[in-house]
């Protein structure tokens, strides 16, 4: 059994183990408004007036007409571009036009497909999860049917790229034929494949009589609207409540509609937001409008170390103002403003272009002159103890101390948000054997959903109240690929309960159950609905 997890979110994110044929997430950036395009290989002499020869066009036709060998000037050039903005800072990037298209659906909250999250077991791509209403719903598929054929190409036992697969599935307009294998049974299926909106608000409800739950997992060009509709429709006639807003593993998006979210958060006209400063670009604020329809109260902000750029602006400003408590751990730390061109090619390059600062002057950014350390960040939190209890980071000499604006509280500055209220993580999670748990666990309730031990366990209370027998746990141990000893099968049977109830969830219920069903038993969630109760 194989999966190539995001290692990143292996850790924190179980589910996205699942290869998401659905959606995939960028860190934050806005797009320019207009439609230039920019060649990188050309350049402009305005003393002449004319076009000149840039030096890697003029490299690349000698080489198309003296080199030795037959090349591919086309990749030897994406490969220059590569290395050019590799040069940069971590979060410029040059998009290829196949990687644009993906973004900008991203963003937008759709996709073209036939519904499905499937994952790789073994060889074969294997449906994890139908979205409801979907094409791939309509035509009858189910979670744990795996893929042999897509119209008529075989895609299992010959290791082909899941990208080939994906691609093979999101053909417009066709009808789509799959042999796919349930249980013992082949059998033939088809569905026409059609836009998928993904939402950008995962779910949203009332905890009690007072507090509102809002989980944003990303901020695209809706997500304003999205959130001032489910704000509408919770609040009801009493027209204020207090809000959680959930921004954990959330990598940002869309600067305005988290600058727009947070005009309903402060009352008052003329707050500072954020600021963004750049070589080129003019210092801009952004600051709150004072016209805020809901009389929104307490607010308290989960975040953890995949909550990026606009997720930290958002808990910055909250936090800078002492508007209200950011509970969780420290945020990525992505200070960067990206502006993306579109190329000739039909790629794009998205360009760093400023730095934003919280309200207080902070500056969010981790250090990036070395980028190895930098993409170590992760481990280094495990080793240095973060995760566990709150040790915090080795402070840069460059960073400076400020202070909250209203209570004047010390605030860290550089290497993202550091929450008001810490909350650490199960140390079993960053086990060596942790993932092939997960995979494991995944494989064993999709070979048996049928069986009498899951069957009968579809609503949400059933879920909700799911519990692992002890005869279950030891048949699954019996059957996976991890080698545990008897200590680390006992330490791992609270997780893997934990993560089974939440499988079984994502793939029975809706996101918003599913969601609400993950946060009764998250020790994060659990911490943030205690500080309501606080003075």
């Amino acid at each position: 059994m194989t999966i190539e997890p995001n290692q990143k979110y292996n850790i924190i994110q179980p589910l996205l183990l699942a290869c998401v044929m659905a959606i995939g997430i960028m860190i934050g950036f806005k797009i320019k408004g207009n439609n230039q395009r920019y060649a990188l290989i050309e350049k402009w002499d305005a003393s002449e007036g004319i076009r000149q020869t840039g030096r890697v066009e003029e490299l690349l036709r000698f080489i198309e007409s003296k080199y030795v060998d037959s090349i591919d000037t086309d990749t030897i050039l994406d490969d220059a571009i590569f290395a050019l903005i590799d040069n940069l800072d971590p979060h410029s990037e040059y998009l290829t036009p196949v990687e644009v298209e993906d973004v900008n659906n991203q963003m937008e909250g759709h996709f073209k497909g036939i519904g499905v999250e499937t994952i790789m077991i073994k060889d074969t791509a294997t449906i994890y999860k139908v979205l409801q209403h979907s094409p791939a719903k309509k035509a009858g598929l189910l979670s744990g049917d795996k893929i042999l054929k897509v119209d008529g190409v075989d895609v299992a036992g010959v290791l082909k790229p899941f990208s080939e697969i994906r691609t093979l599935m999101k053909k417009s307009d066709d009808k789509i034929g799959l042999q796919i294998k349930r249980g013992k049974k082949i059998m033939s299926l088809s569905a026409i494949s059609e836009e998928i909106i993904v939402p950008s608000i995962s779910s949203a409800y009332n905890v009690n009589d007072s507090v509102i739950y809002i989980k944003i997992d990303r901020f695209g060009n809706n997500t304003y609207q999205h959130f001032m509709d489910k704000v509408e429709s919770l609040v009801g006639k009493s027209g204020y409540k207090d809000v959680m807003i959930d921004v954990r593993g959330n990598p940002g998006g869309f600067l305005p509609e988290a600058t727009n979210i947070l005009c309903q958060i402060f009352e008052e006209k003329n707050k500072i937001l954020v600021t963004t400063k750049g070589k080129s670009e003019k210092k801009y604020e952004y600051k709150s409008t004072g016209k805020r329809f809901f009389n929104i109260r307490k607010v308290v902000v989960l975040v953890d170390e995949n909550s990026a750029s606009a997720s930290e602006i958002l808990a910055g400003a909250i936090q800078d103002w002492d508007r209200g408590v950011v509970v969780g751990r420290r945020t990525y730390g992505k200070g960067l403003v990206q502006e993306q061109y579109d190329l000739s090619n039909g790629g794009a390059i998205r360009l760093t272009i400023a730095k934003y600062f919280t309200p207080s002057g902070r500056s969010i950014q981790r250090n990036y002159d070395d980028k190895s350390k930098y993409d170590d960040d992760y481990n280094n939190r495990v080793v240095n103890g973060e995760y566990f209890d709150n040790t915090p980071p080795k402070k840069e000499k460059s960073n400076q101390t400020f202070q909250s604006l209203i209570k004047k509280r010390r605030l860290e500055s550089g290497g993202g948000i550091h929450p008001d209220v810490f909350v650490p993580l199960d140390s079993m999670l960053f086990h060596e054997k942790y993932p092939e748990i997960e995979t494991d666990l995944i494989e064993f309730y999709l070979q048996n959903t049928q069986s009498p031990s899951f069957k009968n366990i579809q609503t949400f209370d059933q879920i909700k109240s799911f519990n692992l027998k002890e005869d279950v746990y030891n048949l699954f141990l019996k059957n996976a690929n991890a080698s545990l000893t008897k200590q680390e099968e006992e330490k791992f049977f609270p997780i893997a309960e934990k993560f089974l109830r939440l499988i079984i969830a994502n793939i029975k219920l809706t996101d918003e159950q599913s969601v609400q069903i993950d946060n009764t038993f998250d020790e994060t969630y659990k911490a943030g609905i205690e500080q309501f109760s606080k003075k």
